[in-house]
This record gives C-alpha cells, sequence and structure tokens, in this order.
C-alpha cells in the first residue's frame, strides 16, 4: 500500500506540474495580450517623457470617432465635460486642455487634427486669461512627441531638445484619474476634500502674499511668442472654416475681488482689448465668464480661487453653447475616405498653408509654476 501510495503521490505531482506548466503557459500570453489591450485611461501608469501631451493625444487616437469639438487651455479647463458638450451640440468632444497649456500646446494639437483628419476639423472652445499669453518654457511633449513637434520650426525643436531630454520620464496617471474623452477626474484637489479641507481653507491658501504680488504686478504680455501662436491658431481653425470660441475663464468671486484690490484689473482690459484688435482680422468669439454671475455659476463649485469643479464646468459649458451657436458649426465630412495626412504646413481646404511663426528665441519666466495663476 505504501509503495502504490508513493507511486500515487509522485503521478498527481507530475500531473499537478504538468497542468501548472499548460495553465502558465496558456494564460501568461493572454494576460500580456490583455494588458497590451487595455484603453489607456484604465491604466494606472503612464510614464512618458511627453506626460499629459502624449497621454491625451494617445486618447484621442483610441476614440471611437473623431472629435468634432475640443476644448484647449491651461488647468482650469480640466473639467470642462465632453459629454455635456456632446449632450448640447450632438457632436463628439475631447477635453485637450493641459497642466499650464499654453497657445503652442492648441497650435500643436489642432495642427495634427487637421493634418491626420483634414475632412474633419474641429470645433473649439478655448479657455484663457491674461497669463496664458506669456512665454513659459515649452511643455517637453511638444518637442519629443512627433505628433507634436512636426508643426514647429525645427530651430525652435533643435534649440529645446537637448534641455528637455535631460527630464526624467513622469507618471501622467500618479494621483490622477481621466476619463476617456480626456476630462480630468480625480486629483490631489479631489484627494484634499475627500481629507476635509474645505473650500474657505483653500482660498486662505491661494490668496497669499505671493499670489496678490503677482496679481498686482502689473505686467502684461508684449510680442510673446505664446501670442504669436495663439493668433495663428485662430488663423489655422478659420482657414479651416471654424470660428473658434474664446472664455474668459471666471474666478471665485471672494479671488476675484482680492486680485481687483491689488491692480489684476489692469491685465483684464489689455486681454479684452487684445482680442478685440485680433477681432479685426480673425474671426473668433469672445465670452468674458469672469464673473460666475454670467453663466449661472456657484460660489461652492470651485476647488480654490480659480479651479472649477465639474459641475460649475457643465454650467459653463452651456452657457457657452448657448451664447455662440455658430462656433458648433462644423464642416460635413466628404463621402469619400479621407486623404492621406498631410505634412506641416497644414493646407487650408482651398490649398493655402497657414505655417508656424517663425523661429525667434525668447525670454521665458521659469520662476514660477505658470498655473498659479489659472
Amino acid at each position: 500500500m505504501e509503495g502504490l501510495s508513493q507511486v500515487g503521490w509522485r503521478a498527481k505531482l507530475v500531473l499537478v506540474a504538468v497542468g501548472a506548466a499548460c495553465l502558465f503557459g496558456s494564460a501568461l500570453p493572454v494576460v500580456a495580450s490583455e494588458e497590451a489591450a487595455t484603453p489607456t485611461w484604465m491604466r494606472h501608469d503612464y510614464f512618458s517623457r511627453g506626460w499629459d501631451r502624449s497621454f491625451k493625444c494617445d486618447l484621442a487616437e483610441e476614440m471611437p470617432q473623431v472629435p468634432r469639438v475640443v476644448v484647449f487651455g491651461g488647468s482650469r479647463g480640466l473639467r470642462m465635460d465632453p459629454a455635456t458638450i456632446k449632450r448640447c451640440t450632438g457632436l463628439t468632444a475631447f477635453n485637450f486642455a493641459f497642466h499650464n497649456g499654453r497657445p503652442e500646446d492648441s497650435w500643436a494639437v489642432t495642427d495634427w487634427l487637421i493634418d491626420t483628419h483634414p475632412d474633419k476639423p474641429p470645433a473649439v472652445i478655448w479657455c484663457i486669461q491674461p497669463t496664458t499669453l506669456t512665454d513659459v518654457p515649452m511643455a517637453p511633449g511638444l518637442i519629443v512627441d512627433k505628433r507634436l513637434s512636426q508643426a514647429f520650426p525645427k530651430a525652435l525643436i533643435k534649440a529645446q531638445l537637448a534641455a528637455v531630454m535631460r527630464q526624467p520620464k513622469h507618471n501622467v496617471l500618479s494621483g490622477r484619474r481621466f476619463g476617456f474623452d480626456g476630462m480630468l477626474w480625480w486629483n490631489n484637489y479631489d484627494r484634499k476634500r475627500k481629507e476635509g479641507i474645505t473650500l474657505e481653507q483653500s482660498l486662505i491658501r491661494y490668496l497669499d502674499t505671493k499670489m496678490l504680488a503677482r496679481a498686482g504686478n502689473g505686467k502684461i504680455p508684449q510680442g510673446t511668442r505664446a501670442m504669436a501662436y495663439f493668433a495663428r491658431t485662430i488663423r489655422l481653425l478659420n482657414a479651416n472654416h471654424i470660428k473658434p470660441l474664446i472664455v474668459i475663464m471666471p474666478y471665485h468671486p471672494q479671488a476675484l475681488r482680492a486680485f481687483m484690490s491689488v491692480g489684476w484689473g489692469v491685465k483684464e482690459v489689455w486681454l479684452r482689448s487684445y482680442l478685440a484688435r485680433l477681432q479685426k482680422h480673425l474671426s473668433f468669439k469672445v465670452l468674458n465668464c469672469l464673473q460666475i454671475s454670467t453663466f449661472g455659476g456657484s460660489p461652492d463649485g470651485f476647488y480654490d480661487g480659480a479651479h472649477l469643479t465639474a459641475e460649475n464646468a457643465r454650467l459653463l459649458i452651456r452657457y457657452c453653447v448657448r451664447m455662440a451657436p455658430s462656433c458648433f458649426r462644423v464642416p460635413t465630412p466628404a463621402p469619400s475616405p479621407s486623404p492621406s495626412p498631410s505634412p506641416s504646413p497644414s493646407p487650408s481646404p482651398s490649398g493655402a498653408p497657414v505655417p508656424a511663426p517663425a523661429y525667434t528665441p525668447v525670454s521665458e519666466d521659469s520662476s514660477v509654476p505658470a498655473d498659479l495663476l489659472e
């Protein structure tokens, strides 16, 4: 009995080993393929030197439909909800706002989208404030991601590349979650709110002495690279029969009062004047939503003095669609297949190219994070 028992035990061991080998031999490739097939927005990490620029380009490429409305802007535009835009317009939308987003980002994304789908140029909601048009270091993604870098003069890319390549890769999804359409769902603001940090406490921290000093420094952009790319992006959109909507973003009433008390109004007056001058030769609409009463926003719908919650952002979107219906009229694609992507500069349907501004070195302000006044 003992011999039979040992044989039986060995036989069972062999069967278990063979079974395990078969199991893992067939299961491991399945796991690998499942991981490879995981949509980018559902991943738990995304390490890239291109950071959120490359991440959102990947998301956009995975969209089941080509977005016909896109949101541009900095961190204040991250909660603009594409699903609400679609409900209001019937058009598929995508959030292309970035941390510290600048006109150079909007130019590169617009150029890429139109190159890739020349018969489907997107309508645009562009969230801005006066500091949008100041010059700060270009985002690494614009330099290292070929989908975006191809939109810029080679001399500009060459001048920036060495410094960018010295920067480490970052995990975009560390402490952040995004939807498949580019909307920010969760970040440090939500974590602090969950931990019990109140809006009142956040406002006190936001409106510190340094912030008020920056708000009241009286500096306005003059001939910046950002201004050149802002105007050139609008020209490219106009050449493709798109009239972009420019939205001057709101501040929390308490923050706005504090800013105005130290001279922020100079920057706002300059911005409105600059936009009015551009409108003499470019087609776009401006909605001044600096005060939340303009769009029926709630003072409770902020994370701090500047960043909207999704609820307030949805109110702002509905107001935009209601007040600027002409900005959401997009060309109907031709029934024939889309032509092959064309190299930059992007051609308009009439064939007239809209080139990038010529490369000129500029002074970039890297002394403080540019999103602080967003």
